[in-house]
């Protein structure tokens, strides 16, 4: 008879292996959760630059195809936990509008436009704004650009409609703009980490963001350029 040979039963881990595996895990998650943090925020940030940057892009490549004026509005509405009451420091979403001549006045220059929106309203990520300082971002802030306010239908998901003011540009058919260049130097806005307009306190203008992604508008032509210093 053949001799059987018997084999040796799979060895598992021991409870002390396993304890030293989970301490090291531990110990790498305790290290990049907090860098993750970063990472996802700049993602947030980055994302935000890009689709307002692609959306100025089409709003002038809108007016000059089209042959019509394109309206940009940047938004500054309460946020669902804020008071009623609170002061408002920051621009959160934005809109592009086509202006329709009346066709019954097609020769009167200052005949009362329909505006005809460009899509949907764009909200910001959760966590990125535009400060509403002049340092910042001119766009919202200075005194020579329009201002209004509208009702918003569906911004906030526990209102039907909601009100907001706003400040807006226009872009020409040939792909100027009205933005004065007279005074102002530059046209642009600034996307931050609205953790950092918290810190800033009273004074926007004394903001230092760690990261944050500017757009400038070139107010002759309505084209934009990006900086980021990380």
């Amino acid at each position: 008879m053949k001799a059987i040979l018997s084999r040796p039963a799979p060895r598992g881990f021991t409870l002390i292996e396993i304890l030293v595996v989970l301490a090291i895990i531990s110990v790498i998650m305790f290290f990049s959760v907090p860098n993750m943090g970063e990472i996802i925020q700049g993602s947030k940030l980055t994302q935000a630059g890009d689709q307002l940057k692609f959306d100025l892009g089409l709003a002038q490549q809108t007016a000059v195809k089209d042959n019509l004026t394109v309206e940009v509005r940047f938004y500054q509405y309460r946020q669902p936990d804020e008071a009623a009451d609170a002061e408002r420091k920051t621009y959160t979403a934005y809109q592009m509008y086509s202006l329709i001549p009346d066709s019954t006045k097609p020769s009167d220059p200052k005949a009362e436009r329909i505006l005809a929106p460009l899509g949907k309203i764009k909200k910001l990520p959760v966590g990125v704004v535009i400060p509403s300082s002049e340092v910042w971002s001119t766009l919202v802030a200075n005194a020579t650009i329009a201002n209004g306010t509208e009702e918003i239908f569906g911004l906030l998901p526990t209102e039907k409609r909601t009100t907001a003011t706003y400040r807006s540009f226009q872009i020409n058919p040939d792909g100027s703009t009205n933005l004065d260049t007279s005074g102002v130097e530059q046209w642009f806005v600034t996307l931050v980490d609205s953790t950092d307009v918290a810190r800033a306190g009273g004074s926007l203008d004394s903001l230092a963001p760690d990261n944050y992604i500017c757009i400038q508008v070139d107010p002759f032509n309505g084209g934009t350029r990006w900086f980021q210093p990380n």
